[in-house]
Formats: C-alpha cells, structure tokens, sequence
C-alpha cells in the first residue's frame, strides 16, 4: 500500500486557529452526544453549526432532508437472517419445490442488498425502515467581485454506532468477518440455486454425495451468518471527534481564517459543507447535490468539491480517487489539484486504493459534479476507527494543521488557476 511521502511537512497553523479546531471539536462530541444519522441531537449540532458560522461568513442555510438511517448498515442483521433461512430450507425442505425457490430467493435477496446498499450506495431497502429528518450546512464567504469559481470543503456530522470487530480485532478480525460474509452470501445464493435447477428439472430430492457436501459447506457458513449479525454494536455511538468532526472544523477554520483576516477572493467563492447521514451512506451529501445539482452544474462557475473524513493519521493522508469500493470515480483532475496543493505542503499524498467504503465526494460525482477528497485514516482499520476510542482525546493536531494549510492551498491554486491546467494535463 503506497505511503505518503513527507518533505518537512506544513503542520503548523496559528496558535488561535489550532485552539478553536481542537477546543470545538471537544465541544461538539461533549454536548452533542449520540449523533447518529437522523437523530435529534445530529440535527441540534447542525443547528449550533450554523450559528458559529454566521458569525464569520456572507450567508449560512440549513436544510432538512428525509432519511431512512437503518438501510444502510440495518440490512446487514436481516441478510444474516435470509442466509440462516436459506441454509434451513435446504436442509429441511426435503426436497420441495417451495423450499428450494425459498432457499433460493433467501440469500438472493442477501445479496442484492449487500450490492446495492453497501456496494453503490443506493436506496434499495430504505423505504422498509423507519424516516427520520437529517439536514445538512452550508456557509459561503463571497468574493468581491462577480463569482465565476466557486469551492466547496465538506465533512459530516453524524456519528455511528461501534463496528464490534473493528473494536476488538481491527483489521483482522475485521476483514475476516467481512470477507467470511461476502463469501458465504454468494456461497449460499450459488448452492441454493443449484439445487433449485436440480429439482425442477427432476433430479432426486434426496441430499446424498455431491449435494449432502454441498449442505456441509452451508453449514460451515453459519458462524459467519451469526457474526455478521453482531457487526454493529448498537449500544455503543462513536464520538466521531476523527469521523468526522474534525473535518468539519477544518472546513470552517478556512472561512473564520478568511474573515478574520478580511480576506475575499475576486472572484472565488469559498464554501463550507457539513452533511448530515453520511455514516447512513453518503445520504445527506446526496440530497444536496441533487437539490443543488443545476446551481453547481452552471458552466458560468466552475465549481468543486473537496470532501474530507476522518483527519487522523498524518503519514496515511490520501486523494480519494475511487470510491464507494470501486464503483463510483471521482474527478481525477480535481485530485490532482489536491496533489500540487499537498506537495506545496511538503506531503505529496499517493492515490486511494480500492476500499470497502466512501467519502461525501462520491455523493457529488453520482450527480456528475466535479468532486474529489482526501482523507487521514489507515486502511488498515486502527482502533479508534467506528469505535468507542475516536474521542477529543484521541486526534491529531498535526493532522488537523496539515490538512488545513492543505485545503488553503488548493484554495490559492483554484482561485489562480481554475482547473484548466490540471483538466488540459489530463487529456495529454
């Protein structure tokens, strides 16, 4: 995995700056506990956001959106369930045909979730759980001029409940688990539909020989379908001080910087985003692309976005060129403006490999918007990462300076340049 090579990196920022990041994000996790995607007190964080911010930017909204919060991570325990069905249709059905479509649809359906709501990212069972009302802010410092460029920093707000093995085994227990899970959800659809085509087409009900295996091999996947059941510890909330407070405070100590300063651009406008829902997959980052896709879509600004998540880890700082596990690429020249800014901050941050998640920029290229990120956290799953152990007391203010004068940067060099010259390198 490609590390990040650092060159007397640029981690200082004034002592001032450094306090109101770090004294705000001990604040937010203190007061505004149990931030989970859709929940009161997600929205009454959002709400004290917006009010920090109209204090040292031009114009402050705040907008609510509906969400099914559950869908994305609740339909794991129901896929363990389907692939438990399936696994008891097979071996007690005695060879009917109901039990065999049963056994059949059971893990079927399994894996259309684990595609579309982990995989892409999509609403696929969302309408099944309850809706909850999330929202999202946004907070512009004009120019003093006409606007013809317009960037966006972004992080979430919500916090999520404790994944159980990243907790107790990081990234080995971790990847086991899941990988034991995927495994045996394509195991059970396979073998099931196997049976159900050998039993239509007349083949002997009976499970001897090849068939009798294939049940064992079934049987060998119920201690994965039982753990995946616990993936979530939905007695434990994250603080999320790291995932993803910390983001978000690097995007509003940008614009209290420019204010504090009375620095406006001529004609770049600077912009902050702080979702909700995105620990419910991308949901609130989503809404307000779609409700503001035509707005940033307007060839007469050119307009990008910058997500950030989890501003942790210094030497695992990386551009989120793919995500969503692969599915869904984000602007590659955006993240070259992202790679000259953090070289010019001694950090010259390598590409994101393939990895089993997303940031919000994801949620801004699914509406074909110019979108990129970079993020701070190990792929390796540390500790601290969805569980109990990401408190206030647990970030980095290297980290958090760094990826400041990182975001500063890219702000000079769009504001100079627009993303002509990375757009016209591209095509090369």
């Amino acid at each position: 995995m490609p590390k990040i090579k650092l060159d007397n990196p640029k981690t200082e920022v004034a002592e001032g700056t450094m306090k109101y990041m770090t004294d705000g994000i001990r604040h937010v996790c203190e007061t505004y506990t149990s931030r989970l995607p859709g929940t009161q007190s997600e929205r009454d964080a959002q709400a004290f956001f917006k009010e920090e911010l109209e204090g040292y930017t031009d114009n402050v909204i705040m907008e609510d959106f509906d969400v099914h919060p559950h869908a994305f991570m609740g339909f794991i325990p129901a896929a363990a369930v389907f692939l438990l069905g399936g696994i008891a249709c097979y071996w007690f059905g005695k060879g009917s045909m109901v039990a065999a479509i049963l056994g059949a649809v059971l893990p079927f359906l399994a894996v259309l979730m684990f595609l579309f709501e982990f995989l892409f990212y999509r609403e696929f069972v969302d309408f099944l759980f309850p809706k909850r009302v999330s929202r999202n802010v946004y907070a512009v410092r004009k120019p003093s001029g006409a606007i013809t460029k317009r960037i966006i920093f972004g992080g979430h707000t919500d916090a999520a409940n404790e994944w159980t093995y990243s907790y107790l085994g990081e990234v080995v227990a971790l990847g086991i688990v899941i990988f034991g899970g995927v495994v045996s959800m394509f195991a059970g659809l396979i073998i099931n539909v196997a049976r159900l085509v050998h039993i239509a087409g007349g083949g002997a009900p009976d499970l001897t020989g090849g068939w009798k295996a294939m049940g064992i091999i079934l049987l060998c996947t119920i201690p994965f379908a039982l753990a995946i059941m616990k993936f979530i510890n939905y007695k434990v909330i994250c603080d999320g001080a790291n995932d993803n407070i910390s983001a978000n405070y690097i995007a509003m100590a940008l614009l209290k910087e420019m204010n504090d300063a009375g620095l406006r651009l001529e004609h770049t406008e600077v912009a902050a985003l702080l979702t909700g829902s995105e620990e419910a997959g991308l949901r609130g980052a989503k809404a307000f692309a779609k409700r503001h896709q035509k707005e940033f879509s307007d060839p007469a600004v050119e307009t990008v976005f910058i997500a950030m998540d989890t501003m942790r880890e210094i030497e695992e700082l990386r551009v989120c060129n793919f995500g969503c596990t692969g599915t869904v690429r984000n602007d590659k020249a955006v993240g070259d403006l992202l790679h000259e800014a953090g070289r010019l901050c001694g950090a010259d941050m390598p590409n994101s490999e393939l990895y089993p998640g997303a940031v919000d920029a994801e949620g801004f290229s699914m509406f074909g918007l110019r979108s990129n990120g970079f993020t701070g956290v190990s792929h390796e799953a540390k500790r601290y990462y969805h569980t109990r152990q990401d408190t206030p007391d647990n970030i980095s203010e290297a980290c958090l300076g760094l990826s400041l004068n990182i975001c500063k940067e890219a702000v000079r060099l769009f504001d100079e340049k627009g993303m002509a010259p990375y757009d016209a390198a591209r095509a090369k």
